[in-house]
């Protein structure tokens, strides 16, 4: 299988993944009344954390902004735009929807849409046909017609849809393939009753005219010259097969069991055991019950005259209606043709058939003879015969026609593989299931083969008939299959592949030619699964049920119809004056004659412009214009194979089939796709490498000029290379750029995704379309990493190469990554910044891929990015099948780890390898190997302000060092130290939460304790269980701090049940998030708790300020899958939606942030300086203050006592005063003398 990551960031190279330029919502011009409802904006904080990475599985990414944004996988529906451009799913259909017209009257304003599909929104609509509110979306269905819709055309002027496909109708009298609808939801017969081929294109004629395009040949309701009949195609229904049981049986030995008159070898022999008998002068019934519906044409019975009884007079029982048939015969006594319905007779003593024609076709899948008269003792009967016209082959053997009594040769069933017989629930037979496993199944051990017995040569419809899934409750596994046909001796195989999807009951046509019968060659048509599918359930039901074949009737006038045919609408009687019409006569001249193919028409100007599958010695070769003067042959004389669809963009015809160059080979490079333009044939680039079935305009916008661009939908697995561009996948969807004359693709364009399939589209209102097919988008194409911008928006890593899956080894990886390890083994599974100082600004990207470079180089499974977006990889020391699961980094150093081998230098690598990211080489010192079974690394973390690397995952040792599950790598003295004690099990998680504190989580066991989170301290080398860590219901996958220390946490898990967990302890205990938010398939990949800008309401489980993301695939109840989710403590909320290869649903394993700041609280904070400075500021001012209040305090308590200065002021200055000389004052200063003498 192909990576879902075909991809990195800008590039879409996926399968199914190519991008739609990126369109701002105030640029998309909308006009239609459907209301989208925005969701409040997330209001996390990640202000603080510099950069923010987001890793996955993913090829495209958006934010949760519009109520309605799914993340998929894709399915078929109707879509309109949300106003933020991604496309919006109005209506599911459970199958393709191949043609839609707008219909206005009066207060009507509808979208009528047709297809193969049999419900809209869950509402049946038998034939394939609905009409959708313009302004709402609301559904109405249209009941009447049986088979699939191909062509509309909603016909303003007389206010009525022309609808036009493989279809036929129980509503009105008998007409096929085409048919008008009416404003009051009814039908109207075209004048001729239809065609007796399908139609596949209706458009309005030039001249007020509906011409109509397909694979017929005359008018369904005209009778031209010639026989017009077929050979007798009665076939013989199996009642030997029927549940058979009567009342009122005679009791007498070997005349009382109602099967012995059928499948009798001779109908003439009567007595035990070949007669069955009513009781003497008694009334009864004899009764058959089939396991499928059939339509009876002739009834034969043959009488009993055993001992002189007899039936006199029945009536025939169409059951589960309880009607009686009305029945034709021809008298036996006077051969006129006679009508019976409760009194049908039979003739006594008359032991041949006696037989009735049914007046009327009627559905039953059951019948009872009742006997009201009988002759002699009692009524009886000694054989019984039931045909029909229709030439079935089921499924179930025992439904086919048996060889007995008159019947023919019977059909035939062959099932191979593990086939179990399914009840008919509300289908019209029971049918084969096969329930088979994804990951171990093949087409050619599980298929059905049809061997119908087809009475005669001449041209057939073949129909294929597949039972609904509501009824047996398999929607969400069937598939796809794929039907291939053997009709001629000497002809190839047909192949065809029908989606089984249906909710309700349909057919599909598989084939439309000749069947040939002669020489013992008898036509097979076989059921066999698509390979590859997975509907995302691990589970694929087919179902197989029966196969149908109808013959055409032969016409020999002279002059026929040839796929063309130009109605006048104004006329009242069908003109069968063919060459009168341009359009007829050019149609007429088409080789093969009689069984020409028009799939397209396109009226441009007082041009039409027809297409389809034809050639002509004059040049109309696959496509060709046609007008009041008849046809013209375009440049090129045509092209050289079939032309499948036809746009007209302004000055241009754009032109999609399985063509590669024009007829007289002037233009090799068309490639399945081209344009016309002033009369010539312009290439799309070099075109494509499969068919195209479908071009679609897309309002887009490029810098500032509005424009379409053309989704080109098709079988086809890459756009071709050409000029300087190279050829990149595209697996059926590409986007051609007309004003760049180059696909999106290979333009450095800032994009948004979409994937799928694109089917048709419709105008409204002159400027907004809608459309139909299998379509996601998302907003940014990314491939398996995105940034988070703190202003709550998304963007790439600014780089442009192009992700392209690994094949080697992909079963092992998928083995060794198992439940509970942090590893992906597709894409890119983590994400790490490092930044240090002004040199080295780079960010790591790991996973399972291969990429090339800007320069063609291959790089696999690490991209460095440095700051001038320049990148770089691993070089060929690490093997290429390689897995990444884990980085951590050691000042300049970074490892990398996870499912990893190769050899640096001499030193052989496993589990993990170091790499320099300043000199941008591998680090001379290597640790050595890591040693075990499938040796995986799942974590990576160096301890903080330390030499110190810790390792864990799973592994018995590390070089010659015993020590499994955990080990240190000492990059200081470069070996392997153990942390302590031995830890057994596998290492998922390790965080440190301080300097000297880890959190570890796992299954593991340390010494005799068995648990699965502990707390780790370096400083004693001591591991402690978590309190009740023991009793968490499964391993822990991933796990998070809920605060600063580490204290608190949140573990999230897989429960032996299968189910997930979420828990947060809160230092004492485990508190269970409430289970019943998380639907099924719940797989949590990443945790990480975010600070918030606003508080959200109070709850036991979280702070106010805080916010709990959530990554994976988080299946939220009531909403579906998110590939991340908030949660608040009560209500989980989608934030982010990613999609994968094809549209399947994508998913996040982890984000990454520059700095791991997440417990500071919500709002704005300061730098830390002015922190610190206002502290200062505020210990001052307080000091001030408690000095200046110790002095007031001082001097108010000695004005309390008292207290008056002493005098400072004196009468006489000097009298009194002694004068001291400054020796003395001052003598004893100078320290220890001797004394004195």
């Amino acid at each position: 299988m192909r990576d879902p990551l075909s991809s990195l960031l800008a590039s879409r190279a996926g399968k199914l993944a190519l991008s739609l330029l990126l369109a701002s919502p105030d640029l998309i011009s909308r006009t239609a009344a459907f209301a989208f409802t925005p969701v409040p904006a997330p209001n996390i904080n990640i202000d603080r954390l510099g950069r923010v990475a987001l890793a996955g599985d993913f090829d495209a990414i958006s934010l949760y902004e519009y109520e309605g944004q799914t993340q998929g996988p894709a399915t078929n529906g109707l879509y309109s735009r949300f106003p933020n451009a991604l496309f919006a799913k109005i209506q599911k259909t459970d199958g393709e929807v191949r043609a839609m017209c707008h219909y206005t009257d009066g207060d009507t304003d509808a979208i009528v849409v047709g297809g193969n599909f049999t419900s809209v929104d869950g509402q049946s609509t038998p034939g394939g046909i609905a009409l959708i509110d313009a302004n709402t979306g609301d559904v109405t269905p249209t009941t009447g017609l049986t088979g699939q819709v191909n062509a509309l055309y909603c016909d303003p002027k007389r206010q009525q849809v022309y609808v036009g496909g493989a279809i036929d109708s129980n509503a009105i009298g008998n007409y096929s393939n085409a048919i008008i609808w009416k404003a009051d939801n009814s039908w109207e017969n075209l004048p001729f009753k239809g065609f007796d081929g399908p139609v596949h294109s209706i458009v309005a004629g030039v001249n007020d005219t509906v011409v109509f395009g397909g694979q017929f040949q005359k008018l369904a309701g005209i009778v031209l010259s010639g026989n017009g009949t077929a050979e007798n195609n009665t076939q013989s229904l199996p009642i030997g097969s029927a549940t058979i049981t009567a009342q009122t049986s005679s009791g007498q030995p070997g005349f009382t069991d109602p099967k012995v008159i059928v499948c009798k070898a001779d109908t003439k022999i009567q007595g035990s055991d070949s007669t069955w008998l009513l009781a003497d002068d008694s009334p009864g019934f004899w009764k058959a019950e089939f396991g499928f519906g059939f339509q009876p044409t002739q009834l034969q019975l043959h009488n009993t005259d055993f001992e002189g009884r007899g039936t006199k007079e029945f009536r025939f029982t169409a059951l589960p209606d309880g009607g009686i048939m009305n029945l034709t015969y021809n008298d036996p006594s006077t051969g006129e043709r006679k009508y019976c319905d409760a009194k049908c007779p039979l003739p006594q003593g008359n032991t041949s058939a006696q037989v009735f024609d049914f007046v009327n076709l009627v559905g039953m899948d059951s019948f009872r003879i009742d006997i009201s008269q009988w002759y002699g003792n009692g009524g009886g009967l000694n054989g019984i015969e039931l045909f029909q016209t229709d030439i079935y082959a089921y499924a179930i053997q025992e439904f086919n026609a048996p060889k007995c009594g008159g019947a023919t040769s019977g059909g035939q069933a062959t099932a191979v593989g593990n086939w179990q017989s399914s009840p008919s629930h509300d289908s019209s037979s029971k049918y084969l299931t096969a329930t088979l496993d994804t990951a171990d199944y093949s087409p050619n051990s599980t298929y059905v083969v049809f061997r119908p017995d087809v009475p005669q040569s001449g041209d057939y419809t073949i129909k294929m008939y597949t039972p609904g899934c509501q009824g047996d409750g398999t929607c969400g596994t069937r598939g796809r299959v794929n039907i291939t046909g053997f009709m001629e001796t000497d002809a190839g195989p047909s192949s065809i592949v029908i989606a089984q999807t249906n909710d309700f009951d349909k057919y599909d046509e598989i084939y439309n030619g000749h069947v040939d019968v002669t020489n013992g060659f008898r036509p097979e048509v076989t059921l066999a699964p698509v390979a590859g599918q997975n509907p995302g359930t691990n589970v694929l039901t087919v179902v197989a049920q029966r196969v149908r074949f109808e013959i055409h009737t032969v016409q020999d006038n002279g002059t026929e119809l040839n796929g063309l045919f130009e109605y006048n609408p104004n006329e009242q009687i069908t003109s069968t004056n063919f060459t009168a019409s341009t359009i007829d006569k050019a149609g007429a001249s088409l080789s093969p004659q009689s069984s020409a193919i028009v799939n397209a028409l396109v009226k441009a100007d007082k041009r039409l412009y027809v297409g389809g599958n034809f050639t002509n010695k004059d040049g109309l070769n696959y496509i060709f214009a046609v007008d009041d003067s008849g046809p013209t042959v375009l440049s090129g004389k045509g092209l050289n194979d079939q032309v499948v669809t036809i746009y007209q963009g302004g000055s241009a015809l754009y032109v999609g089939g399985n063509f590669t160059n024009t007829q007289d080979n002037s233009n090799d490079n068309l490639g399945r796709i081209a344009a016309y333009v002033d009369d010539k044939w312009q290439a799309l680039g070099a075109g494509v490498d499969g068919v195209v079935t479908s071009i679609v305009p897309i309002s887009n916008v490029t810098g500032n000029a509005t424009e379409d661009v053309l989704a080109i939908t098709g079988d086809f697995e890459s756009v071709r290379a050409f000029g300087n561009n190279p050829s990149f996948a595209a697996d059926g969807f590409a986007i051609w750029v007309p004003s760049q004359n180059n696909w999106l693709e290979n333009l450095a364009l800032s994009t948004m995704a979409i994937s799928g399939r694109i089917t048709s589209f419709v105008l409204l209102n002159g400027t907004e379309r809608f459309y139909a097919g299998r379509i996601t988008s998302q907003g940014l194409g990314a491939s398996g990493a995105a940034v988070l911008n703190s202003n709550n928006t998304l963007s790439s890593f600014g780089i442009n190469i192009n992700l392209q899956q690994q094949q080697q080894q992909a079963s092992l990886r998928k083995r060794a990554l198992t439940a509970g390890q942090n590893a992906n083994n597709t894409g890119i599974s983590t994400a790490l910044f490092h930044k240090n100082g002004n040199n080295i600004d780079k960010t790591i990207l790991a996973g399972h891929f291969a990429a090339t470079d800007k320069d063609g180089q291959n790089i696999t499974n690490v991209v460095i990015i440095d700051s001038n977006n320049d990148i770089r990889g691993f070089g060929d020391e690490v093997d290429s099948n390689s897995t990444f699961g884990a980085l951590g980094l050691l000042g300049d150093v970074l490892f990398a780890g996870g499912l990893v081998t190769g050899q640096v230098g001499t030193t052989k690598i496993a589990g993990v390898v170091a790499y320099d990211l300043a000199n941008n080489k591998f680090q001379d010192s290597q640790p050595p190997a890591l040693q075990g079974t499938n040796v995986t690394v799942n974590v990576i973390a160096a301890r903080r302000n330390s030499q110190d690397v810790y390792v864990g995952g799973r592994f018995d040792s590390a070089g010659a060092l015993s020590c499994p599950s955990l080990c240190v790598w000492d990059n200081d003295r470069k070996q392997w130290n153990t942390p302590g004690a031995d830890v057994y099990g596998v290492v998922t998680n390790l965080l440190w939460v301080s300097d000297t504190k880890a959190l570890v989580a796992g299954n593991l066991t340390i010494g005799n304790n068995q648990t699965k989170v502990f707390t780790f301290d370096s400083t004693n080398s001591q591991f402690q269980e978590v309190a009740g860590a023991g009793d968490l219901p499964g391993t822990v996958d991933t796990l998070c701090p809920a605060n600063l220390d580490g204290s608190q946490m949140w573990a999230a898990g897989k429960s032996s049940d299968g189910n997930t967990y979420l828990q947060r302890f809160d230092g004492s205990k485990w508190n269970a998030v409430d289970d019943k938010l998380f639907g099924s398939g719940t797989n949590i990949q990443g945790l990480q708790a975010l600070p918030l800008t606003q508080d959200h309401q109070k709850s036991d489980l979280i702070d106010q300020n805080q916010g709990l993301l959530i990554l994976g695939q988080v299946n939220i109840t009531g909403f579906g899958v998110a590939s991340a989710a908030l949660f608040d403590g009560t209500t989980l909320t989608p934030f982010l939606l990613s999609s994968a290869q094809g549209g399947a649903s994508g998913s996040l394993s982890k984000v990454v942030a520059e700095r791991e700041d997440f417990f500071q609280g919500g709002g704005k904070h300061l730098a830390l300086g002015f922190i610190v400075l206002i502290a200062l500021a505020i210990a001052l001012a307080l000091t001030f203050l408690l000095v200046v209040a110790g002095i007031l305090l001082e001097w108010y308590r000695k004005r309390a006592a008292g207290y008056s200065p002493a005098p400072t002021s004196f009468t006489d200055h000097v009298g009194n005063q002694s004068r001291i000389p400054p020796q003395e004052l001052f003598g004893t200063l100078r320290g220890p003398q001797a004394p004195a003498i």
